[in-house]
Protein backbone atom coordinates (compact mmCIF):
# COMPACT_ATOMS: atom_id res chain seq x y z
CA UNK A 1 0.00 0.00 0.00
CA UNK A 2 1.17 3.22 -1.03
CA UNK A 3 -0.07 6.40 0.83
CA UNK A 4 1.32 10.39 0.72
CA UNK A 5 -0.06 13.12 3.41
CA UNK A 6 -0.94 16.17 2.28
CA UNK A 7 -3.13 19.39 3.09
CA UNK A 8 -4.75 19.47 -0.70
CA UNK A 9 -6.31 15.98 -0.61
CA UNK A 10 -10.29 17.19 -1.16
CA UNK A 11 -11.91 15.28 1.97
CA UNK A 12 -14.80 17.71 1.95
CA UNK A 13 -18.10 15.87 2.77
CA UNK A 14 -16.32 13.02 4.34
CA UNK A 15 -17.06 12.44 8.30
CA UNK A 16 -16.47 10.39 11.27
CA UNK A 17 -16.21 6.74 10.34
CA UNK A 18 -14.58 5.38 13.34
CA UNK A 19 -11.70 5.31 15.86
CA UNK A 20 -7.97 3.86 16.95
CA UNK A 21 -6.19 4.23 20.00
CA UNK A 22 -2.83 5.91 19.29
CA UNK A 23 -0.46 8.59 19.96
CA UNK A 24 0.40 11.47 18.72
CA UNK A 25 3.99 10.54 18.37
CA UNK A 26 3.09 7.13 16.20
CA UNK A 27 0.51 9.51 13.72
CA UNK A 28 4.22 12.03 13.36
CA UNK A 29 6.42 8.75 12.59
CA UNK A 30 4.20 7.41 10.15
CA UNK A 31 2.43 10.55 8.56
CA UNK A 32 4.78 13.65 9.42
CA UNK A 33 3.72 16.89 11.39
CA UNK A 34 0.04 17.03 11.20
CA UNK A 35 -1.58 19.07 7.93
CA UNK A 36 -3.60 20.98 9.93
CA UNK A 37 -2.85 22.51 13.35
CA UNK A 38 -4.76 24.70 15.26
CA UNK A 39 -3.83 25.74 18.90
CA UNK A 40 -7.02 27.40 20.23
CA UNK A 41 -8.54 25.58 22.76
CA UNK A 42 -12.03 26.36 21.72
CA UNK A 43 -10.98 24.41 18.19
CA UNK A 44 -12.98 21.91 17.16
CA UNK A 45 -9.87 19.93 16.10
CA UNK A 46 -6.33 20.59 16.93
CA UNK A 47 -4.53 18.04 15.04
CA UNK A 48 -5.57 16.99 11.45
CA UNK A 49 -4.07 14.86 9.02
CA UNK A 50 -5.33 14.09 5.57
CA UNK A 51 -4.32 11.04 3.63
CA UNK A 52 -4.73 9.63 0.25
CA UNK A 53 -3.89 5.61 0.07
CA UNK A 54 -3.61 3.94 -2.74
CA UNK A 55 -4.82 0.02 -1.72
CA UNK A 56 -4.41 -3.17 -4.15
CA UNK A 57 -7.35 -5.60 -3.48
CA UNK A 58 -8.81 -8.67 -4.81
CA UNK A 59 -11.89 -8.61 -6.40
CA UNK A 60 -13.29 -10.45 -2.99
CA UNK A 61 -12.07 -7.87 -1.16
CA UNK A 62 -13.70 -5.62 -3.50
CA UNK A 63 -17.27 -7.14 -3.28
CA UNK A 64 -17.02 -6.83 0.70
CA UNK A 65 -15.78 -3.22 0.49
CA UNK A 66 -17.92 -2.10 -2.37
CA UNK A 67 -20.84 -4.92 -2.34
CA UNK A 68 -19.95 -5.27 -6.03
CA UNK A 69 -18.21 -8.25 -7.45
CA UNK A 70 -14.77 -7.96 -9.79
CA UNK A 71 -13.23 -11.01 -11.48
CA UNK A 72 -9.45 -9.02 -10.73
CA UNK A 73 -7.84 -7.68 -8.66
CA UNK A 74 -8.12 -3.83 -8.28
CA UNK A 75 -6.49 -0.55 -7.26
CA UNK A 76 -8.52 1.73 -4.93
CA UNK A 77 -7.91 5.23 -4.03
CA UNK A 78 -9.00 6.07 0.17
CA UNK A 79 -8.98 8.68 1.35
CA UNK A 80 -9.34 9.92 5.09
CA UNK A 81 -8.44 12.18 8.23
CA UNK A 82 -7.13 11.33 11.38
CA UNK A 83 -7.92 13.83 13.79
CA UNK A 84 -8.82 15.08 17.57
CA UNK A 85 -12.19 16.24 18.24
CA UNK A 86 -13.07 19.19 20.73
CA UNK A 87 -10.31 18.54 23.65
CA UNK A 88 -9.08 22.30 23.34
CA UNK A 89 -5.62 20.89 22.92
CA UNK A 90 -3.40 18.39 20.93
CA UNK A 91 -3.48 14.96 22.83
CA UNK A 92 0.14 13.51 22.99
CA UNK A 93 -0.67 10.40 25.08
CA UNK A 94 -2.57 7.45 24.51
CA UNK A 95 -6.24 8.55 22.42
CA UNK A 96 -8.98 7.55 20.78
CA UNK A 97 -8.18 9.31 17.53
CA UNK A 98 -11.06 10.16 14.94
CA UNK A 99 -10.97 8.79 11.96
CA UNK A 100 -13.36 10.11 9.04
CA UNK A 101 -13.29 9.40 5.52
CA UNK A 102 -16.62 8.07 2.95
CA UNK A 103 -17.18 4.75 4.29
CA UNK A 104 -15.33 1.72 6.24
CA UNK A 105 -12.87 1.05 3.99
CA UNK A 106 -11.40 4.90 5.68
CA UNK A 107 -11.05 2.48 8.75
CA UNK A 108 -9.34 -0.74 7.19
CA UNK A 109 -6.99 1.28 5.27
CA UNK A 110 -6.20 3.58 8.15
CA UNK A 111 -5.66 0.80 10.93
CA UNK A 112 -3.82 -1.41 7.95
CA UNK A 113 -1.19 1.25 7.95
CA UNK A 114 -0.82 2.42 11.72
CA UNK A 115 -1.39 -1.79 12.88
CA UNK A 116 1.48 -2.53 9.87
Amino acid sequence: MNYEVNKFVDVNGSSLQGKIKTTYDKLVELFGEPTYKDADPYAKVNAEWTVMATVKRTGDEYALIKDFEMDEDYTDEVKFTIYNWKDGYIPTEEYEWHIGGYGFDAVDTAYEIINA
